[in-house]
Formats: structure tokens, sequence, C-alpha cells
């Protein structure tokens, strides 16, 4: 009889947990762009098939379109990767791991054309929009997944990022998202975009989900991704209730290098949250990020290079097929040489020694993530990006390796949420959880969500 109702309450929970994705998806993806492919149907054919149970049980999530699912063909919302999709593919080892815990895929999220460039409505799919501002950029190129997130679409997304695709549409929707250590979590079954950038990681409603999703997601994968370390798997479940007084916490403003300006409200909502730190017990002291501006252009030259190489044969073959903003951004690594893309590495490896050298004084830094709101969709212009990533502050971190949570703090002047990055030395995802679980558990950021 136990077996029987354990069995029923596992499968009323799973049942409910897809149907109440699938009503708020049909209450918002018509005005926000969420999904590239609903999968509600195949995931209650999938759990009444082969019911899992385990950590995740009942976890209903978006996958970004560029991360194979066995369900639905991944499109990486191009008409190029349409016409070579390549059938049999196998599923990403992320997903694999996610659906043996117990987690259920009900959908296909919305990108940028093969994670990058810019959603103009010249390629297929949707253009994802702001919840909490439709006007607005989701972010990107995780679009879909902040704004499924946010909008009760799924618990949480499993998004890419190469040098801020999960981060920026966290921070842009009020989400929260975590980029494990490079080589952490395995990329197995994703399209590439710069792959000695590129990792896989959630974005959900708080640290702690986020934490218990890294949880099952990582670990080497030595048959697959020849960047997955294999570092041991930490306890980060554990982390989100570790106490965090004395913990060093070093902070850069970064407002040296808010090129395309700071929001009003910005500062003295970020130097709220700091003083929400300081309520935690943290000794805190400014820094200065070694090499910012630097870190920055190495993470692009390495971006459009590597991205460059990718698409090359299908850019001379294939140039109409690809969307406007896609197929500029990508023709631009054709300006990079052998000699910068070179020159850049040895430069990556030793900015990032630098940085790491910062945590011989700090346990975590904190940063903003962005100055300003997310901007307007009209104004964004592929060729001109200055206006909106001139402010935007996660490159750094992708070329050092670190990692980082992304958690929200406020809004803007005009409503928009802002948010902060905590960033840890390599391998210690436990600090930077234990601090962002810490604010969370203090403050309600995380806890907003937009009427649509």
């Amino acid at each position: 009889m136990t077996t029987v109702t354990a069995s029923t309450d596992l499968h009323d929970r799973v049942e409910e947990a897809v149907e109440r994705s699938r009503r708020a998806s049909d209450a918002v993806d018509g005005k926000l762009g969420v999904f590239v492919t609903p999968l509600h149907d195949e995931a209650l054919e999938a759990h009444r098939n082969h019911p899992r149970q385990g950590p995740l049980t009942g976890v209903t999530l978006g996958v970004k379109d560029v991360i194979f699912e066995s369900s639905a063909p991944t499109t990486a919302q191009s008409r190029v990767a349409l016409a070579a999709w390549p059938e049999g593919q196998p599923e990403a080892t992320v997903i694999s791991r996610l659906k043996r815990a117990g987690a259920v895929v009900v959908g296909k999220t919305a990108t940028m054309e093969y994670a990058l460039g810019v959603q103009d409505g010249t390629g297929p799919g949707p253009v994802s929009r702001n919840p909490w501002n439709t006007d607005r950029w989701a972010g990107g190129s995780s679009s879909g997944s902040g704004s499924g997130v946010m909008t009760g679409c799924f618990d949480a997304a499993i998004a890419t990022d190469t040098t801020g695709s999960l981060r920026i549409p966290a921070a842009y929707t009020g989400a929260t998202g975590l980029k494990a250590t490079r080589g952490r979590v395995p990329t197995t079954g994703t399209y590439p975009l710069a792959p000695s950038l590129d990792t896989v990681g959630p974005i959900a409603g708080s640290v702690d989900l986020c934490a218990r999703l890294l949880q099952v997601m990582a670990g080497p994968d030595p048959d697959g991704d020849p960047f997955a370390a294999a570092e041991p798997v930490g306890d980060w479940i554990a982390a989100l209730d570790a106490d965090v007084a004395g913990l060093r916490i070093g902070v850069d403003t970064l407002e040296a290098h808010a090129d395309a300006g700071v929001d009003p409200a910005q500062p003295a909502v970020f130097e709220r949250a700091l003083r929400d730190l300081d309520g935690l017990g943290v000794r805190r002291s400014t820094v200065e990020v070694p090499a910012y501006p630097l870190l920055n252009v190495v993470g692009n030259v390495l971006m459009l290079a590597e991205a460059h190489e990718i698409h090359h044969d299908s850019l001379v073959r294939d140039w109409a097929r690809y969307g406007r903003g896609a197929r500029w951004v990508f023709a631009a690594g054709e300006s990079i040489t052998s000699r910068d893309y070179l020159r850049a590495q040895r430069l990556r490896d030793a900015l990032a020694r630098q940085v790491q050298a910062l945590f011989d004084e700090f346990d975590v830094l904190v940063t903003p993530t962005c100055h300003l709101g997310a901007p307007v969709l009209d104004g964004m212009h592929p060729l001109d990006p200055s206006t909106y990533l001139g402010s935007m502050h996660t490159t750094a971190w992708s070329v050092t390796g670190h990692p980082v949570a992304v958690v929200p703090i406020g809004f803007t002047e005009d409503g928009l949420p802002l948010s902060m990055s905590i960033v840890g030395p390599h391998w210690r995802e436990d600090r930077v959880i234990a601090v962002a679980s810490a604010f969370q558990r203090l403050t309600d950021h995380h806890r907003r969500r937009p009427a649509v």
C-alpha cells in the first residue's frame, strides 16, 4: 500500500506540474516568445511511460534550443540548423542526468540564432520579450529562458553561457543564474558557439533551485566533452545553509567601465544590496578587478574567432539562410587573424592568474551584473552594440573561467530588474552559492514577479 501511495503521489505531482506549466505558457507565450517548441504533451507521455523519482521529481524545465533533447529537433533558432538537423543526435549529457533525477522537460526555449547576434525578426522562431516591459529585451542569448522562469512557464531553464548568455537574461528579467567554473558541467550535446568559453548552467527563481540542478548536472564526461574537468563534485545543497559571517568580500562597482551609462537608481540599489551583505556579518572592502577592459577585449576576440571558424563554411554556402543579425556578427570574425587569436589566448591565461590571485585576499568578489535595465528592442542594432553591451559585466568571468551567481537586487527608475554578480575562486561554487543563498534568505527581490 505504501508503494502504491508513493507512486500515486509521484504521478500526481508531475502531472500537476506539467499542467501548471501549460496554463502559464498558454497565458503568456504569445506575448513574450518563450518557446520555440512547447513539449507538454511529450512530457506527460514520457512520464507515464517511464516515471522517474529522484531529487528533482516534479521540477519542470525549459531547455535552450541549442541543447539537444530527445523529444524534438534542436533548431538553434536557425534555418541553417534546421536544414542540416543531425537525425539521431544523442541527447545532451546534462539533460539525461536531469531527467534521471526526475526533472521534466516542457519545452525548447527561444534563443538568438546559434546563441549569438540579435533577435531582429529575420530568423525563424519568436523574438523574446521582457515580462516586466514587453517593449524591452529579455536578454541574450538565453532569451526565452529568463522570461519563462519569471512567468511560471517552467520552474527552471537549462541554458548556455559563453560571455554572459545565461547571466544577462537572468539579470534583465529578475531571475537567478548560476555559471559554474569552466569545465565543471559538460557541454556534450550542445551546438558550440566558442568551445573554449562555452558553459551550461541553470536559470531559476532562486539560488536554492540553481544549486539543486547544478548538483545533478555537474561531473566529468570523459567520453563527451574534452573540456569537462575531473574535479570532484561538491556538496552544494549543504552550501545553501552555510554561515557566511566573517567571509571577506571584495567589491568593484565597475562604474569606470559602464561605457553605455548608469541608470540613476543603480548606485543606490547596489549600495543597499552591499549593506544587506554587511548585515550577514561579512567583511567588505573595495577592490579593482585587474585589466578589466582587456578581459572584455580578449573575450570578444576569442568568441568571434571561434564562432567564425565553426560557421565559416556555412556562411559561404548558406549566407541568405542566416538571419541578418547572426550573419553580420559571425562574419565579423573574418577580421581576426591567427596572431590575434593566439595572443588573446596567452593573455587569457595571464589575466586569469591575476584575477585568481585576488582570492588570496578575498573569499568572493561582488560587482554589478549590468548598470542599466533591459534595452528597448527597437533600439538594438547588430552593428552598433555599444548602446546595450557597454554596461554589461559578464564577459570577464567567462575569460577567467570563474564561477558566478547573479541575483536580483532591485529595480531601475522605470521598473526594470537590476542584479549583482557574486564571483568565486575556481572550483569554489560552494562559496558563491553560500553568499547568494544567505542574501536571498535576507531579502525578497527574487520572489517578485511581473504582472504580464
